[in-house]
């Protein structure tokens, strides 16, 4: 969520009028880039955040870094990922930040070839722009091992420690306090952005920081997630490969199962897009230009197709909302609600001879194969009981699926998947789980038989990034 700066900047030019203050467009920043927030606390300080297996597994399918070995501070021959490990759990650092920080500086981490000077110098620590890499008094920090070493006790023992007992670190950054960094008005949002300024007091040094972490770490997630960013507070729905924002909370409710939502850092999200806001909850009737009025049925808006028809319904006008053609341009456009088209809001109907339970919507009906759905999707909802001749009387459509986002397994087996477009995506490990921030306590167990009408698609990685996919016309 980006800041408003305008108020700061009218202050500053006051008590420097001197000074020519520059705006975020002037130095062509990136969409999503918020220089009050380059990463989150956790982002950089959070040491348990990467596994030393996916480390490793990491480094390998970025360079040649994983294979590196070198002398310790200790004298050991170990290995970079090792020198890396030790470092952040001796500091409290995550190694993302780190592994994050080598290649902002030197590259090192996708470089096939790197120098013997990239990796004496591998975190720029000791290094300004006007100094000599041969200056002796540059020599104690010279070398892989030490360049880990004094780059993460200076983020920990110097920068975030003085923050907590001074407020502000020795070159007076701090949270909540503004400073003007190449001409910009930045205040730091948190311990995090206060520290990076200190280290790097450049704005496009951050800035490559940040998009180096945003294209290595940023989490991508299946469609039908949920996700709350932190410290935003902001609701997003993951739909297409786009992130689009819910206008309210009881809007999202109205829609998704609020109590699934996963929480992640804002900056986890930089790497989608951001789709169209939105703005009106479930069965909405919306009323465009032309005098058209449209139902809301989840991603569809469905024409009413009469006033005769709409008055049938029970709808009310007093519930008619006046909209642009652009409010209803992402909705996809549905079965037209007429007289003949029943149960215009849904409905479960039970067939009293069958037994079988379905979802009728606007004239269609879907069966709900399995008790577990009406659980999952109609919690507190008693079917209305009909004849056999009522069910045949609305077309039959395709079973109720399970919603993308759900977390599912069988009642046979341990194996975790996320739905996503009627598919069955699994996912590897529990880390891959825990890392995207999904609770164990939010996975349905489901009976094979229902599971198995989902075929298996692509599993879930980590470092897989999000595309954003266009709807048909």
């Amino acid at each position: 969520m980006k800041r408003k700066l305008t108020g700061v900047l009218l202050i500053l030019s006051i008590l420097f009028p001197q000074a020519r203050l520059v705006t975020a467009q002037d130095l062509e920043l990136d969409q999503g880039f918020d220089p009050n927030v380059i990463l989150t606390d956790e982002d950089v300080f959070d040491a348990g955040a990467m596994s030393f297996d996916r480390l490793v597994g990491f480094l390998k399918t970025k360079g040649t870094l994983a294979e590196y070995r070198t002398t310790d501070i200790d004298g050991t021959t170990r290995t970079a990922p090792e020198i890396i490990w030790r470092v952040a759990n001796s500091y409290k650092i995550n190694p993302k930040f780190l592994v994050a920080l080598l290649q902002k500086e030197q590259s090192l981490v996708e470089d096939a070839t790197p120098s013997q000077g990239q990796y004496d110098w591998a975190a720029g620590f000791g290094v300004c722009d006007d100094c000599s890499k041969d200056d002796p008094a540059l020599s104690d920090f010279k070398g892989f091992a030490n360049q880990m070493e004094y780059a993460a006790k200076q983020m920990r023992e110097r920068y975030y420690m003085r923050l907590l007992s001074n407020g502000q670190t020795r070159s007076g950054y701090a949270p909540g306090k503004t400073t003007v960094i190449d001409g910009l008005a930045v205040t730091p949002a948190n311990l995090a952005t206060a520290s990076l300024y200190t280290y790097t007091p450049h704005i496009h040094g951050n800035l490559n920081l940040w998009r180096i972490w945003k294209r290595w770490f940023s989490k991508h997630y299946p469609d039908g997630t949920v996700v709350r960013g932190a410290p935003s507070g902001a609701l997003w729905w993951i739909r297409l490969g786009l992130k689009r924002p819910f206008a309210s909370k009881a809007v999202a409710t109205t829609l998704v199962d609020i109590s699934k939502v996963v929480d992640v850092s804002d900056t986890d999200l930089a790497s989608y897009e951001e789709g169209t806001a939105i703005n009106f909850p479930n069965y909405a009737l919306l009323r465009d230009p032309a005098g058209r009025i449209w139902l809301l049925s989840g991603n569809e808006r469905r024409h009413v197709k009469n006033m005769k028809t709409f008055q049938t319904f029970g709808f009310n006008m007093d519930e008619v909302e006046d909209v642009n053609d652009e409010d209803l341009t992402p909705y996809d456009i549905g079965r037209a609600i007429t007289l003949e088209a029943k149960y215009p809001q849904g409905m479960l109907l039970q067939d009293t001879t069958t037994k079988e339970v379905w979802y009728a919507e606007a004239g269609e009906r879907q069966l709900v194969q399995h008790a577990s759905l009406l659980s999952l999707y109609f919690k507190n909802r008693k079917p209305k009981k009909v004849t056999s001749l009522a069910i045949a009387d609305l077309t039959k459509g395709e079973p109720y699926r399970l919603h993308d986002g759900e977390l599912v397994k069988s009642s046979k087996s341990s194996a975790v998947y996320v739905i996503e477009s009627g598919k069955r995506r699994p996912i590897p490990s529990a880390e891959a789980f825990e890392t995207l921030g999904w609770k164990w306590k939010n996975v349905v167990t489901l009976p094979t038989s229902v599971l198995d009408d989902y075929p298996v698609s692509d599993p879930v990685l980590l470092d897989a990034p999000p595309v954003a996919l266009v709807q048909a016309e």
